[in-house]
């Protein structure tokens, strides 16, 4: 499967079972972009995530060859002004998924580094070999 360009205006791709579009970012106030492109040697995908800490991203990779980036951030501030007790939290949640391509390496754990609010994951990719030529015999010939 190739990868393709997400078009945000064909709504019918929403409908798909097969997960091959990333999570729409307009309900997604937390992620601010999800881009995958492909390398000779490998599959990265770069996950915008600001405001959050390594322990706060869950990252999983299905059977089926479904990648998985969730998880939530929650803030709290504190004021205590006289005789009232006043809390403001803010909670976002956010999900991605995506399908991995043909070609991928599976028994291989992808490698993730979470940097300046990027998540970066990078999926090898198999080594491709040539097709093998096969010569056809005649056996009856006239």
């Amino acid at each position: 499967m190739a990868i393709v360009r997400w078009n945000p205006w064909n709504l019918s791709s929403l409908l798909d079972d097969d997960f091959d579009v990333p999570t729409l970012p307009i309900f997604n106030r937390l992620g601010q972009g999800l881009n995958i492109y492909e390398t000779e040697d490998a599959i990265t995908a770069e996950a915008a995530l600001p405001g959050l800490s390594e322990d706060q991203i869950d990252v999983t990779v299905g059977d089926d060859g479904v990648v998985r980036i969730s998880g939530a951030s929650k803030q709290d501030e504190e004021e205590k002004n006289k005789r009232r007790y006043f809390m403001s939290s803010m909670s976002q949640n956010f999900n991605y998924s995506f399908r991995l391509p043909d070609g991928v390496v599976s028994d291989k754990e992808p490698e993730a580094v979470f940097d300046n609010g990027v998540l970066r994951l990078k999926f090898a990719k198999a080594e491709q070999r040539p097709p093998k030529k096969i010569t056809v015999k005649v056996t009856n010939k006239k």
